[in-house]
Order: structure tokens, then sequence, then C-alpha cells
């Protein structure tokens, strides 16, 4: 994969049920725990950290993490400060975050560092400030190319977490959608109609179609109908047939995996694609493929997934899982060893060896 814009390390401190988390990111990297251990609020980081690079801490620390004190781990009683250190290729990103009278959460300092790149400089670090203390919201500059700062900024505002949870009757990906939605495929796919429309003349529309097809064999292509006011919604056609129909009349799994696959196979990545639980209402075939699009997109972008599926975790390997435990500590994160598993591969797959309770990331 392209390094340049992936996460090597994580070091987060005071967040939730993390207590003190240092971990290695791979390509690709499955997170299995039992309910309530703390994959989601790992998960949720990385929308808290969108959101500060978007100029929007203030907003999600109230409406999204119920305050600052919601936010730290066991409270402000127990924690202090919220610490996080970010390790690029070429970059890392630190800030530490207190909590305030209000219940919101500032700036005690926020830094980028780059490695030296001039001769007899290499491995060391030059910090850039950012915010300064007491700052509402973060000094990352606008996003982009030609800083660090900048590179950070672009990193961070890729950062969003996938779950096409939401297919009731009311459902926005069921529902008309501006045409010129089309530079991401949005968190819940509201805007499928009009991403799957912006890339219909590309090789990646047609692996879509096909990766479709596999799991719906009925399904023949999308047809794409702009109205009017310059919105779209989702419609498609039936094998056999020349009627139409509307996303109305698909099942929940099929929209599912319609959302995923355009996601997975689109012609431009973000650095980081995090999906929530992406096997949720999906047919045991549709794993297999699900898995294979996840471990290919790997090759041009970095995954986190979260996932309780043994036979979502069957179809990777033991170097790319994360297990998750709940102590007195709070959440524990930590990488597979080969010695753990070595025994147990040579007759099991991994998510077999997990439903075993022989990995961690079950109840105790």
């Amino acid at each position: 994969m392209a390094t340049v814009g992936r996460l090597q390390h994580i070091a987060l401190a005071g967040f939730r049920s993390i207590k003190q988390l240092s971990l290695d990111l791979a390509p690709l990297n499955i997170l299995i725990d039992a309910n309530g251990a703390g994959k989601s609020n790992f998960l949720s980081f990385f929308s808290l950290m969108n959101r500060l690079a978007e100029k929007g801490l203030q907003l999600h620390v109230r409406a999204q993490l119920n305050g600052a004190d919601r936010a730290l781990y066991f409270g402000r009683k127990v924690t202090q400060r919220l610490a996080v250190d970010l390790q690029f290729p070429f970059n890392r990103y630190r800030a530490v975050l207190v909590p305030t009278n209000d219940d919101t959460l500032v700036f005690e300092s926020e830094a980028v560092l780059v490695h030296g790149r001039e001769t007899g400089d290499a491995g060391r670090l030059n910090s850039q400030a950012l915010a300064a203390p007491g700052s509402a919201e973060s000094g990352l500059a606008q996003a982009g190319m030609g800083s660090p700062a900048r590179h950070v900024a672009r990193c961070l505002q890729d950062w969003k977490v996938y779950h096409f949870h939401d297919t009731s009757d009311s459902a926005r990906v069921k529902g008309a959608y501006s045409i010129h939605a089309t530079e991401r495929l949005l968190p819940q796919g509201d805007n499928l109609a009009a991403f799957l429309y912006h890339i219909r003349e590309t090789g990646n529309y047609q692996r879509i179609v096909r990766a479709i097809q596999r799991v719906a064999p009925f399904f023949h292509d999308f047809i794409f109908l702009p109205e009017a006011n310059e919105l779209i919604r989702l419609r498609w056609k039936h094998t056999g047939s020349d009627d139409y129909f509307d996303a109305n009349m698909l099942s929940d799994g099929t929209l599912r995996f319609m959302c995923i696959a355009t996601l997975l196979q689109q012609p431009a990545m973000p650095s980081i694609i995090l999906l929530d639980e992406p096997e949720l209402g999906l047919h045991p075939f549709a794993m297999h493929l699900l898995a294979a699009m996840m471990r290919s997109a790997s090759e041009s972008t970095q995954i986190i997934a979260s996932t309780q599926s043994v036979t979502l975790a069957n179809q990777f390997g033991w170097r790319d899982v994360v297990v998750v435990d709940q102590n007195s500590e709070g959440s524990q994160f930590r990488r597979l060893q080969e010695h753990e598993v070595a025994a147990w591969m040579e007759q099991y797959k991994l998510g077999d060896v997990w439903e075993m309770n022989a990995l961690g990331g079950t109840p105790e």
C-alpha cells in the first residue's frame, strides 16, 4: 500500500474505557472482542480526531461524547487529561486535552513533529506548535500538501467510521440526495446513488456491479435517473426484466453489501477506512467476498474494522487481528503473536480458535 498516509502507531491515554493504549497498526487490522470490551470506543476516538481536524471539537464533545466527563476515563475525578500521540511515516501528531468547568475539552498542548531530513539529521524530530494552551479548537492548518500540519490534517479529515446499519424505510440511503455529493461516500451511505453515478464510467464501477451480482444474482445494474431538482436516488434493474426498482425493494443485507462494495472498491481511497461490524445482516457467502475486498483494499489504503463474527474472522490471518479485552485497567488492545496461535492454526481457522476462547476477546 501507499504508506504516506498510513497510521503506524497510536498512543492514547484517558479516553472513555481506554486508560492507556500503545498499539502498532498494520495495513489490515481486525478488532475482535466481547461486548463492552472497548472496540467501539477505539473507533469513536477516530471520529473525535476527525471532528478535531475539521474545527468541530466543541460540538463533538458536547453532542456526541456527552461532555468531557463522559469522554475521559472514569471522568475528571480519575483522569485529568486526554493524551494523543499519532505516528505517521514522516510526521507525528501530539495533543493533550483537558476538561473545563463547563464540561468540554480544550487544548493544553498541540504539535506536529516532523522527522529531520537534512544530512546528519536522521531520526531527529522537529516540533511545530499548533493550538495555544486553552484553545477551544485545533491549530491544524487547512488540509492539503506542502507542510506537515496540512498533511496531518488531510489524513485526519479522511477518518470516517462507516456503518451501514440503518436500512429502515426512513434511511437516507433510500431517499433522494444531491447529485453533486460525490467527493466521498458518506459514513452511512446517504449519497450512494450520487457517488455511483459519478464513477459509472470507471472500471471500479464495473467491479462493484460484479461483486453485487455474486451476492445477489437477480441484480442486473443500477439505473441512474437524475431528477429536475438535481437530486438522484438509488434505482436498479432486475435481471431478465425491463422494470426498475428503488432501494425499498432490496433486502437489508443486499443494500448494506452495495454500500460496502462501493466503499472498498472506489477509485480514490481515503487514508484509512474504519468499519464498524460490516458483517451485520450479510449471508456467510457475502462475508467471504467482504473479506476478499478488505484484503484487496488494504493494498492501497489502511483498514481498521471491528467484528463479532466468527465467520468473518475465519477469513483472516493471525497477523491481521487485534484482540480487545477489558480488565481492571480498562480496555486492553494487543496484536496476536505467532507463539499464541501456531499450534492452533495447524487444525483450525482463526475465528474458530477465537470461539473456543483460546485467544481472548470473549467474556470471562
